[in-house]
């Protein structure tokens, strides 16, 4: 059964079905050496099943009929294990493919650093950052550019965040883990007097926070980092019931809205506000933002084989992933290795600010935390509703947020205000914000509580779990 025959009957018959499947990228898809083998594979052993239903089968067009039947609904044609990790020619255009050959994959050994980001755990396993899991920012900037093609404005903001907050903003070096105390003032060598960095998947810092996709809260069990298989089952089951077998962003938003309800009920100490609380959301639209095979909204594909690679969340069953109640095991994240297209176009903060946006909508968590006396501790009033205006909110917060948490970062206000608006602010100068945060230059952190009232609100120091509680 020859592939470009079955281009000639499919084409017909489904350029209306699946608008993505545009003539080139059906030539694309079957031209493809894994596809044509997968295809050819597939069809024999649907042949062999469906042996006795060969007249019913030829009565629906034979060639066609059986090629309907083998790719049902868009399950498979879009969705499968092998089939999905072929992009359309649309998508194909300025993406490079991988894993690469200079980078190969290799486990964590018992002193490396692994946390709370598949991402980075991934850029860890195949070295694009270093595998002991002790990166710099800009490592971290080099290693997202080349492999999930994120924007710098957007590496900077997280990796800076996690320096200042997690790690050693004078090194720029931070753990992407737990704490280490290969990182710090000297090398750490200071640490048993200023204290060892958290790493960042310290708890209540700018890049970890309650309500994650696939990790646990840390008041519940102390254990932010672990892969929860659970979790991610459900995530599973929300892209089979909403993202019509892919984890896109109807699927991701669903189990966002419905991670948050379950944190908050089970976490008398949860926190989800800005601006930590956008960076959980922006990790959700990161799954298929960035792990996608290709650019979402392009042809890519946020399917199973790719997702449970970036995850490391192995089925404990092959072949069975359209099963709702299939269960995982986990293991190290790394690029897929059937083969997987970066995106072809770097995603900036605009675009990760418009899909926090979309998640936060879809399920309007209210922000804050819970209090002493098991009451809500409201977070910030007024958010804007559209991408611009939410962007500069966020980058107000940010400002507002971290001189306060100093004791965190064991580094000066000034060392702080000065890394903040060197690597933070020219991103949100291009998207029009006014830079008018208060100056701490040399100066204690009081004048900040104004700033921060309006931008993160009361919950920033009276809710319980927000890393820095007061309790006078």
């Amino acid at each position: 059964m020859r592939p470009s025959t079955v281009c000639v009957a499919f084409l017909a018959s489904f350029a209306c079905s699946f608008p993505w499947l545009k003539p080139e990228g059906i030539e694309t898809l079957l031209n493809h050496p894994e596809a044509q083998a997968e295809i050819t594979k597939r069809l024999t052993e649907h042949e062999a099943i469906h042996a006795n239903q060969r007249e019913t089968r030829q009565l629906n067009t034979g060639l066609v009929g059986g090629l309907v039947t083998l790719l049902d609904g868009t399950l498979s044609a879009v969705l499968d294990n092998v089939l999905g990790l072929i992009p359309t020619n649309e998508a194909v255009k300025g993406l490079k493919r991988f894993p690469e050959e200079k980078h190969p994959y290799q486990a964590p050994g018992p002193t490396d650093q692994r946390g709370p980001c598949p991402g980075l755990n991934t850029l860890a396993n195949h070295g694009y950052i270093p595998r002991n899991g002790i990166a710099t920012i800009g490592q971290i900037n080099a290693a997202t550019a080349a492999v999930f093609n994120m924007g710098a404005d957007l590496s900077s903001l997280l990796a800076t965040g996690g320096a200042i907050d997690g790690g050693d903003i004078i090194s720029q070096k931070m753990s992407i883990g737990g704490a280490d105390d290969r990182v710090g003032v000297l090398n750490g060598a200071l640490n048993k007097v200023l204290g060892t960095p958290s790493g960042i998947a310290g708890h209540g810092k700018f890049n970890e926070g309650d309500a994650s996709a696939t990790r646990e809260d840390f008041y519940l069990n102390g254990d932010n980092i672990s892969f929860k298989p659970e979790l991610f089952k459900q995530l599973h089951q929300q892209a089979i019931s909403k993202g019509n077998g892919t984890y896109n962003v109807d699927a991701i938003k669903e189990h966002f809205k419905n991670r948050y309800a379950a944190s908050k009920a089970a976490n008398k100490q949860f926190y989800f506000n800005l601006p930590s609380s956008a960076v959980v959301m922006g990790a959700y639209y990161f799954i298929p933002g960035f792990f996608s095979n290709g650019t979402i909204g392009a042809g890519g594909i946020a399917n199973e084989a790719s997702i449970t690679s970036f995850y490391g969340a192995k089925p404990t069953k092959e072949g069975q992933w359209s099963d709702p109640e299939l269960t995982y095991t986990h293991v190290p994240e790394r690029i897929p290795e059937q083969g997987w297209y970066r995106r072809a176009t770097p995603m900036t903060i605009a675009e990760a600010v418009g899909g926090i946006l979309d998640v936060y909508l879809y399920a309007l968590p209210p922000m804050g935390g819970s209090g002493a006396d098991q009451s809500w501790v409201v977070g910030p009033a007024n958010i804007p509703n559209n991408p611009q205006a939410f962007s500069c909110f966020l980058y107000n917060a940010i400002y507002a947020n971290f001189p306060s948490e100093l004791f965190n970062s064991v580094v000066l206000v000034e060392t702080v205000v000065n890394a903040l608006s060197g690597l933070i602010a020219p991103g949100y100068k291009a998207l029009g914000c006014t830079v008018n945060f208060p100056d701490a230059t040399g100066t204690g952190v009081s004048q900040y509580d104004a700033w921060s009232k309006m931008y993160v609100g009361d919950a920033k120091y009276k809710a319980t779990g927000s890393g820095w509680y007061k309790t006078t």
